[in-house]
């Protein structure tokens, strides 16, 4: 569990944490970030393998909590630090119901392909 919960919150760390500076699109003509789309790919494919793993070494419902509490503790400990206002709450429940959902879809897909490669490895039945 304390594995899963360090890979989860490494996601945020790793990928978006460090990354606090806006700047201007030309293309659209107004200031966008901090967060590039690479950054969110990045944190979306190496999600995969922490939920991947997270299936294998967890309970469904364990891992359900465990994904998405690391990841949300994570983003507050950056966000509320440099908050003044208190709205990095609202965005921690924005953040939370976020990973909560995503984990529940990215887990019940990992139970989908196990379920059908178990069906697929089961030897058929010869008839009587």
């Amino acid at each position: 569990m304390a594995l899963i919960a360090v890979l989860s919150a490494a996601l945020w760390y790793g990928w978006f944490a460090w990354d606090t500076e806006y700047y201007y699109d030309t293309t659209a003509g107004e200031m966008a970030g901090p967060y590039a789309i690479w950054q969110g790919i990045g944190a979306f494919l190496c999600s995969f393998v922490v939920v991947g793993l997270a299936y294998r070494l967890l309970h469904f419902v364990v891992a359900l909590l465990v994904l998405p509490a690391a990841f949300t503790a994570a983003w507050i400990s950056t966000a509320a630090a440099t908050d003044m206002t208190g709205l990095w709450a609202v965005g921690a429940v924005l953040v939370a119901v976020g990973t909560t959902l995503g984990s529940a879809l990215m887990l019940g897909i990992a139970a989908v392909i196990e379920d059908a490669g178990k069906r697929h490895r089961a030897p058929a039945s010869a008839p009587e």
